[in-house]
C-alpha cells in the first residue's frame, strides 16, 4: 500500500514538474525577449494585427521622410524671401535718406551696393541640395516644383502622397540666363507703377545685375551725385513693388510650410498610436513575468525535492523487502 501511494506521489510530482518546467521556459523567453507574443504560434490573431500595424508604421516613416524633404525645400525658400524683405526695406530706407538735402548720395549708394551684394548671396544660397526655387541658372524657365503636403489612405489600405505645385517661374528672383525672368534682375516700369502708364517713355529700373546672358535694358537702382529727386521716387516705387510681390510670395510659401508641418505632426501622433497599440498586443508585462519566474522556480525546486524524497523512500522499501 505504501509503495502504491509513493508511486502515485511520484507521478503527481513528475506531472507538476513537467508543467512547471514548460511554464518556466515560456516565462524565461518572455522575460529575455520582452514579448508575450513573439510568433504566430503564441497568438496568430494578435500577431497578425501587430504585424500589420508595424508595416503601417514603416510606411508612415517613409511618408514622414518625404514630407520632411518637401518641408526643407519650402522652408529654405521661405527663409530667403523673408530675409530678402528685410534687405529690401533697408534699401528703401537708404533711398528715402538720399532725398534729404545735404546727403552724400555716393556714400548712400555704397551702402545700397553692399545691401544688393548681400541680397545676391542670400538668394544664391537659398537651396536645399541642388534645388533653388529663387535662383535660376538654366536656359529654360524654372517651371513648377511639386512637394508633398499630405498623405491619404484608400479603402484597400494603400497609402499615397498628395502633392501641391509651386510655380518657381513666378518666384524666380535672379535669373542668370534671362534677366527679365527674375524679379530682382528684370526691368520694372516706374511710370506704370505711378499711374502714368500712358507715358511714351517707360522709366524702367532693375535692382541687381547678375551678369545675365540676356541683360536688363533699364537703369540700375543706384545713386550718383546727379540723381534727381524724381528718379529716387521712381526707385522707391519700384522697390515697393518688389516688396509687395515678395510679401505675397512669402505668404504662399508660409501656407505651404504650415500644411506640411500639420501633416508631419499628425503622422508623428499616428505613429505613436501604432507603437502603443503594438505594445499592448505583444509586449510582456515585465513586472508580472518576473513574479511568475520567481514562483515557477520555487515550484520547480519543490517538485524536484518531492521527487527526490519519493525516490529515496522507494529505494528504502526495496531494501527492506
Amino acid at each position: 500500500m505504501s509503495d502504491a501511494i509513493t508511486t502515485s506521489y511520484i507521478q503527481s510530482a513528475l506531472q507538476t514538474l513537467l508543467f512547471v518546467n514548460d511554464s518556466l521556459e515560456k516565462t524565461q523567453e518572455r522575460t529575455s525577449s520582452g514579448y508575450k507574443i513573439n510568433s504566430p504560434a503564441d497568438n496568430a490573431s494578435y500577431w497578425s494585427v501587430a504585424n500589420s500595424m508595424t508595416s503601417d508604421k514603416n510606411i508612415l516613416s517613409s511618408v514622414s521622410d518625404a514630407l520632411s524633404l518637401g518641408s526643407s525645400k519650402v522652408d529654405a525658400a521661405y527663409s530667403a524671401v523673408d530675409s530678402s524683405i528685410d534687405i529690401i526695406d533697408q534699401i528703401m530706407s537708404e533711398l528715402t535718406t538720399a532725398k534729404e538735402d545735404g546727403v552724400d548720395k555716393t556714400t548712400v549708394n555704397g551702402t545700397i551696393s553692399d545691401l544688393k551684394s548681400s541680397l545676391n548671396s542670400l538668394i544664391r544660397s537659398a537651396s536645399f541640395g541642388s534645388d533653388n526655387w529663387l535662383y535660376n541658372t538654366s536656359e529654360a524657365p524654372a517651371g513648377e516644383k511639386s512637394v508633398p503636403v499630405y498623405f491619404q489612405r484608400n479603402v484597400s489600405g494603400a497609402v499615397s502622397l498628395s502633392y501641391v505645385s509651386f510655380d518657381a517661374s513666378g518666384s524666380t528672383l535672379i535669373d542668370k540666363a534671362d534677366a527679365s525672368r527674375g524679379l530682382l534682375t528684370g526691368d520694372i516700369d516706374a511710370s506704370t507703377l505711378s499711374g502714368n502708364g500712358t507715358s511714351t517713355t517707360p522709366r524702367n529700373y532693375y535692382l541687381i545685375d547678375a551678369g545675365s546672358t540676356t541683360p536688363a535694358t533699364g537703369s540700375p537702382i543706384a545713386l550718383t551725385d546727379t540723381t534727381t529727386s524724381s528718379e529716387i521716387d521712381d526707385m522707391i516705387s519700384v522697390m515697393n513693388s518688389i516688396r509687395t510681390r515678395l510679401t505675397t510670395m512669402g505668404s504662399t510659401l508660409g501656407t505651404m510650410s504650415n500644411r506640411i508641418d500639420s501633416q508631419s505632426s499628425f503622422i508623428s501622433s499616428l505613429s505613436d498610436v501604432f507603437d502603443k497599440s503594438v505594445s499592448h498586443l505583444v509586449d510582456a508585462n515585465m513586472e508580472e513575468e518576473s513574479t511568475k519566474l520567481t514562483a515557477y522556480q520555487a515550484q520547480q525546486q519543490l517538485s524536484s525535492q518531492i521527487l527526490g524524497m519519493a525516490n529515496t523512500h522507494l529505494q528504502s522499501l526495496s531494501t527492506l523487502f
